[in-house]
């Protein structure tokens, strides 16, 4: 392998690692308006807290994503495998940013912004996986 080919190799792999990170980066930037517009509470701070727990669940699953996703891609290969976990973060991303605010729809806005980062933080198991990283 030439090194041009390796270096385009190397960029499309740390293009596609900044593409799956950046949500994360975002949810916790817009941590404050998240809160406001998902977690209405009479209290500031519990929405806030609300939203930094939401962020924290994608946290959660990433262990049974590393797991599942595992599997998978020692059964169908790499190339299936990121197809699958861009798929998933693609569609954890898209959910929390077409679900309406509390304001619209209640209760079900944080309930859908929850398992929108729930599918997110599922789908960065295989990274984990890739890694060798359980924890």
């Amino acid at each position: 392998m030439s090194a041009l080919a390796q270096a385009r190799d190397i960029a499309r792999v740390a293009f596609g690692n900044f593409l799956e990170m950046y949500d994360f980066m975002v949810f916790g930037y817009y941590a404050a308006p998240i809160a406001r517009t998902f977690f209405p509470a009479g209290n500031e701070f519990l929405s806030l807290m609300a939203a930094l727990a939401t962020f924290g669940a994608g946290f959660l699953m990433r262990p049974l994503g590393a797991i599942v996703l595992g599997a998978y891609i020692d059964r169908h290969g790499r190339r299936k495998g990121l197809l699958l976990t861009l798929a998933l973060m693609a569609a954890g991303t898209f959910s929390i940013a077409v679900t309406p605010g509390y304001a619209s729809i209640g209760a079900l806005a944080p309930i859908l912004v929850v398992a929108g980062r729930l599918v997110q933080g599922f789908s960065v198991g295989a990274v984990l996986w890739e890694k060798k990283i359980y924890l």
